[in-house]
């Protein structure tokens, strides 16, 4: 029986691709009425769903998709949708977007003289592309509306690039906010959906910019994680195929360690179990060896560097004087073992802000900011409030276990 490749950091496609393909379908039947934000913890698989809209598309969509992480300017994401067209139709953009445009045929001419990978170098070496990138951006939906095409663009990490824009340029933030709605919201708006998506809340770092309204359009999607009929179906599956004996209490406890799991360190935690039965030489995987693994693997060096990023982007999204009062919550509810209650976070909450502020504050911004700071930390899928007893804590089993261990002096 031919097994299923362990899929550790990459895409899941094809064969690959399990468990999310009803919500595929949902996500297809939202985009036939309007466009969707799609939200994921890092490493959640999202990139994958993205992939298998592209594969396997519908309705004559043309999807076009791309990465806008490094963005750091209006004027390239422009440049990058047009070299992102160019990617996946080119046909479509030379002979139907190009028609009749001077200035893209210009661009195109130069290209099949040289190369066609240097087609985005030759964008960006144009100054007149990043210079007039409001009215460029224009022209191309509007030759997009009156083309026989409908396009499917889906624009993975655009969070990342908002914030760029607001590091680098902040009054172009609003600028480029304001026609992306625009043409989003256009009447004449029937050849083109959008898919945007972040491992970072967008909703979050616009609420700061005062800006939440000019999103507000977007239907949110959370991606959600793998249910515990899941976990034990992949983790049978893939020990099974390649006839490793295992106790069936294996599952249960890879489900406790890691809680709502987020498929790369499911599919890491798998192989690494493969691993360590091939290498021991035993019989059968015991819960034993489960902790072993997770001891070793998942708060060892082969997961780090993916768990350390939830506390890195602490210092990239949220401002220098909150820092001190997200690491406090976020420690004291690694600690805590059944989480903490509402009340007991605003009481860590004040006294964070007292010791690192010396002004006195007036106690209804202390409530507002306490009630904004929390909304992000759950959006940002730190946190989540637990339906059994109302108590606050970790989203993640697994990130919250990491947390204790990596942070946690003295206690």
């Amino acid at each position: 029986m031919a097994g299923s490749d362990f899929v550790v950091g990459g895409l899941a496609r094809d064969g690959d691709f399990q468990f999310r393909l009803d919500f595929i379908e949902d996500l297809w039947e939202m985009l036939k009425k309007q466009d969707v934000l799609l939200l994921a913890p890092r490493r959640m698989g999202k990139t994958s769903v993205m992939y298998h809209l592209l594969d396997h598309p519908q309705d004559d969509w043309l999807v076009v998709h791309t990465n806008v992480e490094a963005i750091q300017s209006p004027a390239q994401f422009f440049i990058e949708l047009i070299n992102a067209l160019h990617e996946h139709d080119p046909h479509y953009l030379k002979h139907y977007l190009a028609k009749g445009w001077k200035r893209l045929n210009q661009v195109l001419g130069r290209v099949e003289e040289i190369d066609i990978l240097d087609f985005k170098v030759a964008l960006r070496e144009d100054k007149d592309w990043s210079t007039h990138w409001k009215q460029y951006t224009e022209e191309l939906i509007k030759r997009i509306q009156q083309s026989e095409r409908k396009i499917f663009f889906i624009i993975d990490e655009l969070p990342d690039m908002l914030s760029n824009i607001r590091e680098h340029d902040p009054t172009q933030l609003e600028e480029f906010l304001h026609l992306f709605r625009s043409i989003r919201m256009a009447p004449q708006n029937t050849k083109i959906r959008w898919l945007i998506g972040g491992s970072v809340n967008i909703r979050g770092v616009l609420e700061e910019e005062g800006m939440i309204n000019l999103i507000n359009d977007l239907h949110v999607e959370i991606l959600p994680p793998f249910t515990a009929a899941e976990i034990e179906k992949f983790v049978t599956q893939m020990l099974t195929q390649r006839n490793v004996e295992f106790d069936p209490a294996i599952t249960a406890r890879i489900t406790e360690l890691l809680g709502s799991p987020i498929p790369y360190f499911l599919q890491l935690f798998t192989q690494e179990l493969y691993r360590h039965w091939k290498r021991t030489g035993q019989s059968k995987i015991t819960t034993d060896d489960v902790d072993t693994v997770f001891d070793r693997a998942l708060m060892g060096e082969a997961a780090r560097d993916k768990l350390q990023h939830f506390y890195s982007r602490i210092k990239a999204y949220y401002h220098p004087s909150e820092y001190s009062i997200v690491h406090t919550i976020l420690l004291e509810l690694a600690r805590s073992p059944e989480g903490i209650s509402k009340s007991g976070l605003f009481t860590l909450y004040q006294q964070t802000h007292q010791q690192f502020n010396t002004a006195t504050t007036a106690q209804h911004y202390l409530k507002n900011h306490f009630e904004r700071l929390l909304w992000r930390l759950e959006s940002d899928f730190y946190i989540q409030q637990k339906s059994a007893n109302s108590q606050y804590d970790f989203s993640s089993r697994l990130l919250k276990t990491w947390w204790q261990r990596t942070y946690s002096y003295g206690k």
